[in-house]
């Protein structure tokens, strides 16, 4: 049976407002990063949907997440994007709180009858863990632990090390269309070919391999340093591979007519490179030195991964509106201490440019049209994909488009609505 989609998950009201009870408030989501709250009074707001979360360090140094909301009259406590506080007060009326959520201090609190218990009123809390230097937030306190949610993703990222990695960037994107428009974007190659020629040269993307985990989790591997099998090998190295392979001490002219050996070539190379810089491959497979690994952790959350770089990005969902979303996207480097040698022209990726001394970045937020019009990116590929992606969102309320049918290269997409599905079967409200 042809697989197929309904064009009203896209752009209903009421299935976005069930996907909120039945799969934001149930699944752990990726919040942000351990390395933004180094000391106690540290703090970020993680917005998702409807809900405002505020994740801080604590004075006995333990990272807790909480709603941002005063317990009062509901009023919302932490008003910046992030920052450092000694104490947790709420602006209106004045309410204080320890970094622990308990409530301390309650102005005029003879008026309240009868009295109040202050251990009644301390903020309520959303379960946390931290893993490979990443906060994750799941709103229900029954859940079962990350661990077992992710399950084997744990030890397949394991050799990354991004705990140790640097940020270089952190952006936001707001997008007219449904957050699953955007994350169907992402879970096939089937476009590639199309709207990322440039990839032709140094990925095979149509032949890469799939995987697909229990409760919508996916990856993919696509080999790099290599030309689209689609395509005929060229006789000379491809322009986009000449400054890799020279920042690893290659000349590309000794690949002239064996253009195929590059990729080999390549994880030999980065070892033995890396060994001299102070950058350890050997807890890598050959696989993860060369090729490109994506994996999908179910709702929202991309991990884009090689040795030396990762990108962290997903679709939040707008509270509201179905046709509309934001997009996130964080970059992380090695540094560029272990990963460059100036004097010698030696780099591991010539992408690498931060210092693990360098400050963070700042959040860049910007629309769409920001991106189109040049003002903005997030990389050529995925400046790309946003370019089309309000097209195919306005295409899912035409009266000339009845549903969408998936063929074998869009088996991610197909996992990623099954599992949808039973989420909300399984918490019908």
């Amino acid at each position: 049976m042809r697989a197929t989609l309904n064009k009203q998950n896209y752009t209903s009201a009421s299935v976005l407002a069930a996907e909120w009870n039945s799969i934001w408030t149930r699944c752990w989501l990726f919040a942000g990063l351990v390395a933004d709250l180094p000391d106690a009074g540290d703090y970020f707001v993680f917005g998702i949907g409807r809900e405002s979360i505020v994740v801080l360090r604590d004075d006995e140094s333990n990272i807790r997440a909480f709603y941002n909301v005063c317990q009062h009259r509901g009023n919302r406590i932490f008003t910046s994007e992030s920052g450092s506080v000694a104490q947790v007060a709420c602006p209106y009326h004045g309410w204080r709180y320890a970094l622990d959520g308990a409530l301390v201090e309650v102005p005029d609190a003879e008026r309240f009858c009868p009295a109040l218990e202050k251990s009644e009123r301390s903020l309520k809390p959303v379960q946390l863990t931290l893993w490979a230097g990443m906060v994750w937030v799941n709103m229900d306190l029954d859940a079962a632990p990350l661990e077992n949610y992710l399950g084997p993703i744990i030890d397949n990222l394991a050799p990354y090390q991004l705990e140790n990695m640097v940020l270089t960037g952190h952006q936001t994107v707001s997008l007219d269309a449904n957050w699953k428009t955007v994350r169907d974007n992402f879970l096939e190659q089937y476009h590639v070919d199309f709207i990322h020629p440039q990839h032709a040269s140094f990925v095979d993307c149509c032949n890469s391999t799939n995987i697909v985990w229990p409760y919508g989790h996916s990856a993919t591997m696509v080999e790099g340093f290599l030309t689209n099998s689609r395509y005929p090998v060229p006789q000379k190295t491809p322009a986009h591979l000449a400054p890799l392979l020279q920042g690893l001490g290659l000349n590309p002219d000794d690949f002239d007519g064996r253009v195929h050996a590059i990729r080999e070539a390549v994880q030999r190379q980065k070892r033995k490179v890396g060994a001299e810089l102070g950058f350890d491959y050997s807890r890598f497979s050959d696989e993860q030195v060369s090729d490109i690994w994506q994996y999908d952790i179910f709702p929202n959350t991309f991990l884009t991964l090689q040795a030396e770089e990762v990108w962290i990005y997903g679709s939040r969902p707008h509270p509201v509106d179905p046709d509309k979303c934001f997009f996130d996207k964080w970059t992380l480097q090695i540094p560029i201490e272990v990963g460059c040698d100036a004097e010698r022209g030696l780099t591991l990726n010539p992408s690498l440019t931060v210092s693990s001394e360098a400050d963070r970045p700042e959040h860049a937020i910007f629309s769409a049209e920001d991106v189109i019009a040049g003002e903005h990116s997030l990389t050529i590929t995925l400046d790309q994909d946003i370019y089309y992606l309000a097209d195919m969102q306005a295409g899912m309320h035409s009266r000339g488009f009845d549903y969408a049918v998936l063929n074998e290269d869009e088996v991610r997409v197909q996992h990623f609505h099954d599992w949808i599905k039973w989420f909300l079967a399984k918490h019908v409200m």
